[in-house]
């Protein structure tokens, strides 16, 4: 009994340790668990749980039994209300240490798959090495040079019951920055930068971060822009390149577009090798998608294939922010505040007039999902993702309209591509004359002409272009609110906004411009340091290098109805489910279920009954 009496008064005086020193609040180390105040939870090394109730004074008031205190604190957990984390009986014990100072520690054994990059001495094995330039400057000291294996991870999350349970497995990346040793001479660098696909924001501060870090960091004097994508190394008249110097690219950072100009056009691989050999290019800065992430990948292989010293870098440049494993593409975050712009203003014209209904078509779902949640005056959001039954959308719409006199639509371009396909084959085979209706459509698409009797443009009949192939779910939705509304004898004035060239050709914000300043200078880092065939992102807030051979179309990131962004946007609009009348549409796997929109509805019955169920829990 003194012995056992002795545990206890041990056990009470470190427990009265911790309260003191974190304020009487002790984290539990049981996932699932808050913090609580005087019910004290700790893991012991058996794996047992010992649970203090009350409060603690001088003593222990009474001595239990561990197992009496275990089944105390079960029937009390049978009551939280967090039921999310679900605790596994099977789940091993944390080693749980104290320091000196009064703070715990713990050790974390994590599996992860190490993503190394290709580096030039793979295939040429001779390759001298150099001192970085950066270690003899007198101004400014650099001594934040990386290791040869520094690695980051691509999660925050450790002991992660959703990992255990699916068997995820995390990355390891290698990280971004300067090496002690190079595989260039400042002199022998000969490097140019391309940017492919279309325009967006920030391009032209990456080309000066690049051709600064070349010429300021490592003396490199011979920087060339390529222009109009691929273009620039097939077309006679575009194979004039840009010198970019200090001077040429010292302002381009405040203005919107692109000094090196754009193109969709395709790459041909080897017309490109053999340009970049021909002008000895042995640093190739590539601003692209996914889909060029391809191309500069095929680059890179044929230059091993040739034996040629090229590093090819790749700089992710999407509008639509879906490339895979990274953080964002460089200029999302003023598209998005260009989405938040055109919204108001759609706004303000919506509501000055009665009936007001404005569209916003937006390039890609990531921008709609964020736009909306940023803005907060969006009542609808239709996404390529979610299905939807138009009918359903502008019964809901007329409600909203009843409400507050006028609605605020936001629509990914490519949603509901099935309808609209429809919809053209019937307006093929309409082959009489049609006027445009509704709002600001000639000002979208310009002026549409009345159609022959073979159903093709008579300015373009020998041409045989049909002038209805421009159409797209904008037009869709806008004339079909026309429509809905006149057959019920309620006058509108529908809207419509594609504001995604204007967005496009923003100047990039403060937090886009320091982006692309770090992504520029740690790809020329990265072809210093002899790496290749890779793309330089940040991922859980690091700068890394990730290997351009795990990048494809398949492990591209999408917009799901059952993630949680989505779920905050439905809480951003308000809106209902527009799949079906008068059912409710399971959408997470937690239980979580967002009602169906049913016309007979009130506004105020839905969102009384979505906040009474609680609905979301986001």
């Amino acid at each position: 009994v003194p012995r056992q009496m002795c545990r206890f008064m041990c056990l009470a005086l470190f427990l009265i340790g911790v309260c003191a020193s974190t304020g009487g609040y002790v984290r539990p180390v049981m996932p699932g668990l808050r913090p609580m105040r005087l019910r004290n939870v700790l893991r012991m090394r058996g794996g047992s749980t010992l649970t203090l109730d009350d409060e603690l004074h001088e003593g222990i008031r009474e001595s239990v039994s561990t197992e009496s205190l275990c089944s105390r604190q079960m029937s009390k957990d049978e009551h939280r209300e967090d039921h999310r984390d679900e605790m596994s009986t099977e789940e091993a014990p944390i080693p749980i240490t104290q320091t000196g100072d009064g703070r715990r520690t713990s050790q974390i054994t994590e599996t992860f798959i190490v993503n190394e990059v290709m580096q030039l001495q793979s295939y040429l094995p001779h390759l001298q090495q150099y001192q970085n330039p950066l270690l003899t400057r007198a101004w400014p000291i650099n001594s934040n040079f990386v290791g040869i294996n520094e690695t980051v991870t691509d999660t925050v999350f450790c002991n992660s019951l959703r990992a255990q349970s699916k068997g995820l497995v995390y990355s390891q990346w290698v990280r971004a920055g300067p090496r002690k040793q190079t595989y260039f001479t400042p002199s022998e660098v000969n490097a140019a930068i391309v940017s492919c696909g279309g325009l967006d924001p920030g391009i032209n501060i990456v080309v000066r971060e690049i051709v600064g870090s070349l010429d300021l960091a490592y003396n490199v004097r011979r920087a060339w822009g390529v222009r109009f994508g691929w273009r620039g190394f097939t077309d006679g008249s575009a194979k004039e390149w840009l010198e970019l110097t200090q001077e040429r690219v010292a302002h381009i950072h405040k203005e919107g577009g692109s000094i090196l100009g754009y193109s969709a056009d395709p790459c041909d691989v080897e017309e490109t090798l053999n340009v970049l050999e021909e002008r000895g290019i042995n640093q190739l800065y590539v601003l692209g998608n996914v889909e060029t992430c391809k191309s500069a990948s095929d680059i890179q292989l044929g230059a091993i294939k040739r034996k040629m010293k090229l590093s090819v870098i790749l700089i992710p440049k999407s509008i639509e922010n879906n490339f895979p494993y990274i953080d964002k593409c460089i200029g999302f975050d003023t598209v998005v505040q260009g989405a938040v712009d055109a919204i108001h203003r759609v706004l303000l014209a919506a509501s000055s007039v009665q009936g007001g209904i404005g569209i916003i078509k937006l390039g890609s779902g990531f921008m709609c999902l964020h736009a909306v949640m940023a803005s907060g005056d969006a009542d609808v959001c239709l996404l390529k993702a979610v299905p939807f039954d138009p009918k359903v959308v502008f019964e809901y719409v007329s409600k909203v309209i009843a409400s507050k006199g006028y609605a605020i639509i936001v629509v990914e371009d490519g949603a509901a591509e099935e309808l609209v396909k429809k919809w053209r084959a019937q307006l093929d085979r309409d082959t009489g004359d049609r006027t445009p209706v509704g709002g600001s459509m000639d000002e979208c698409i310009g002026k549409l002409v009345p159609r022959t009797a073979s159903g093709h443009s008579m300015k373009e009949e020998s041409a045989r272009v049909l002038s209805f192939e421009t159409f797209d779910i904008g037009q869709y939705l806008k004339e079909y609110a026309i429509d809905f509304f006149n057959k019920r004898g309620l006058h509108v004035t529908v809207r419509l906004s594609t504001p995604e060239w204007y967005i496009r050709s923003m100047p990039a914000l403060a937090s886009d411009r320091i982006f692309c300043n770090i992504v520029g200078s740690s790809a020329v880092h990265a072809a210093f340091a002899g790496l290749m065939h890779l793309v330089v992102g940040r991922v859980s807030q690091r700068y890394v290098y990730i290997p351009m051979s795990i990048i494809s179309e398949k492990n591209k990131p999408v917009v799901k109805e059952t993630s949680r962004m989505y779920n905050r946007m439905i809480r951003a609009t308000g809106q209902p489910s527009f799949q079906r009348q008068g059912h409710a549409k399971l959408i997470t796997g937690r239980g979580d279920v967002r009602r169906a929109f049913t016309p007979d509805q009130a506004l105020s019955d839905l969102a009384r009954e979505e906040n009474k169920d609680s609905t979301f829990h986001v």
